[in-house]
């Protein structure tokens, strides 16, 4: 069960002193894509290390060491504060990534897997163990704990607030809870394993990637939210991992075990970028795609997928594995 336990920081973190390539180096340079509308990218390393891009040139503006290994961040309006997701330490921790410092901690007690903040900020989402984790992001404070079903994994809220879905690997189903209320409403049968979900900007569709364990290939299915049914279906390639939707609804994006899949919604037809991608982001009413992609995050234009810039992920005392990117996030629009 979770726990309720919560430490204070001990002290301010490092603040991330390396830069990205700059613009004159190979592997990099200046944004210039139509419709940029996030200044800023949080990446959080594997071994739990914050860094904040300027997405216009892949300079880090700043950043936070958080230790302990990292599944998932979520960042509130404004980037005044950072929320970064221990795993299996079963530990979230509050960052100020202007100043660098830790300013809380809550022990959950129980491993976790990733987390989303509600549009208005107030509240934040962990998946893990079974239950959903309820923090309020005010007192930093965990508030309830929701049972949703076996092994919780990717969490997304709908645009108006009102409506959290999780996958639920274990069972095959995706969950909706009421977030006013904090309880299960109903579950969203999908087969085969969900693993992540994402809903379009308009709020009027759910997808959700899931995985054939025997046969190791994925799927993303297309929810209809006011009739909690499965609209449709289509193989995406061996994986199904973290899914972002395009500002207009028309693409959808997977990452895969070594490639990316785009999905028109409209032809549910798929093709396959050749990018190996630990996860992947779509800042809200931005024309990029960000992609954890090793030890650099790639940064795509959504019209035609051609690479836009290549940022380096690291810092001056840790270039190891542990700096590779785990997770992009960016502020709520």
């Amino acid at each position: 069960m979770w726990g309720r336990r919560r430490t204070a920081a001990t002290g301010t973190a490092a603040l991330l002193l390396a830069a990205a390539l700059s613009a004159g180096q190979e592997g990099s340079r200046v944004v210039t894509v139509a419709d940029t509308a996030a200044p800023r990218a949080y990446v959080v390393t594997q071994g739990g290390r914050l860094q904040v891009v300027d997405t216009s040139d892949g300079t880090v503006v700043g950043g936070a060491s958080t230790g302990g290994r990292t599944t998932s961040t979520a960042v509130g309006r404004g980037g005044r504060r950072a929320y970064v997701v221990h795993g299996w330490s079963g530990t979230i921790t509050a960052v100020d990534p202007a100043s660098g410092e830790v300013v809380g901690r809550i022990h959950a007690g129980a491993p976790l897997a990733h987390a989303v903040l509600r549009p208005d900020g107030e509240r934040l989402y962990v998946s893990g163990s079974g239950s959903v984790a309820v923090v309020d992001t005010r007192s930093f404070r965990l508030v309830a704990a929701v049972r949703v079903g076996g092994q919780p994994l990717g969490l997304a809220v709908s645009p108006d607030g009102r409506h959290l879905y999780v996958a639920n690997a274990q069972d095959g189903t995706v969950r909706v809870l009421d977030t006013a209320a904090a309880t299960a409403e109903t579950s969203i049968r999908v087969g085969g394993l969900p693993q992540h979900v994402a809903t379009s900007p308009s709020g009027d569709a759910l997808y959700v990637s899931s995985l054939d364990l025997g046969q190791g290939t994925g799927t993303v299915s297309m929810i209809d939210p006011s009739t909690a049914g499965v609209v449709w279906s289509t193989p995406i390639g061996r994986g199904a991992g973290s899914v972002a939707v395009t500002p207009d609804g028309r693409r959808v994006y997977v990452a895969l075990d070594r490639s990316v899949a785009v999905v028109d919604t409209a032809t549910r037809t798929t093709r396959n970028l050749p990018f190996a991608a630990r996860s992947l982001a779509i800042p809200p009413g931005d024309g990029r795609v960000f992609l954890a992609t090793g030890k650099t995050t790639t940064v795509l234009d959504a019209a035609d997928d051609r690479v836009l810039a290549t940022f380096r992920v690291g810092t001056l005392d840790d270039d190891g594995p542990d700096a590779r990117a785990e997770a992009v996030a960016f502020e709520p629009g």
